[in-house]
């Protein structure tokens, strides 16, 4: 168990870490580009009240570049929150595989998934895909021994696992045992993540940038 906490507290901390590199990287890039397109073209703005509005006008007919810099700041703050939060969950699950602590995340899940399944008559209460990962998220949340670490590769995971070919219905079926083997061939499946998508996103918004002074 010792080992455990110890394992979960250092993937915690990797997957923190490369979080605020994202997340502070991509919003310190925003804000500075933010500030550039603004001063570059602040006379548009004019002078009195209502300059916010002559701005927001001037930009979108003379340099819509800078008016996607400027009004479009909030949305971009919020795609590398996404994509810090995409990453760092997927860097969670690869640090696990890596250190061969996948096994004991997929056995934690056949295990939540037995206690539900092997109730008598859940077949009624639980008919599809859906009812089950949200009986199966909330059993993990009141299960003491779930950190909060592993609450969050599972309900990662089981939006990328694939349930479409079981049938719910069929007593034949070990629901707990088919979830855990698919688990388990997620978690090794899982290659290191990429920064592709937040590199990509700062390129774009670099290039916004320089199309903003062309037409300025």
């Amino acid at each position: 168990m010792k080992e455990n906490i110890k394992l979960a507290t250092k993937i915690g901390g990797k997957a923190i870490v490369k979080w605020l590199f994202i997340f502070i990287m991509g919003n310190t890039l925003t804000l500075t580009i933010f500030l550039i397109a603004l001063y570059t073209n602040l006379q548009l703005a004019g002078g009195g009240h209502g300059q916010v509005v002559a701005l927001f006008m001037g930009l979108l007919t003379d340099n819509i570049f800078a008016f996607i810099l400027i009004f479009g700041a909030p949305g971009f703050i919020a795609l590398y929150f996404v994509i810090a939060n995409k990453v760092s969950i997927q860097n969670i699950i690869y640090l696990l595989c890596e250190s061969k602590a996948g096994d004991y995340v997929s056995d934690k899940v056949g295990a939540i998934a037995g206690r539900i399944t092997d109730k008598e008559g859940w077949r009624n209460e639980i008919s599809n895909k859906a009812i089950f990962k949200a009986r199966l998220l909330q059993a993990s949340k009141s299960d003491p021994e779930t950190s909060k670490l592993q609450r969050k590769v599972i309900g990662y995971g089981f939006e990328k696992i694939r349930l479409d070919d079981v049938d719910f219905q069929d007593e034949n079926v070990k629901l707990s045992t088919i979830l855990q083997t698919k688990f388990r061939n997620f978690i090794s499946d899982t290659t290191k993540p990429s920064l592709k998508l937040f590199w990509g996103l700062a390129f774009i918004q670099v290039i916004l940038l320089v199309c903003s002074f062309v037409i300025n």
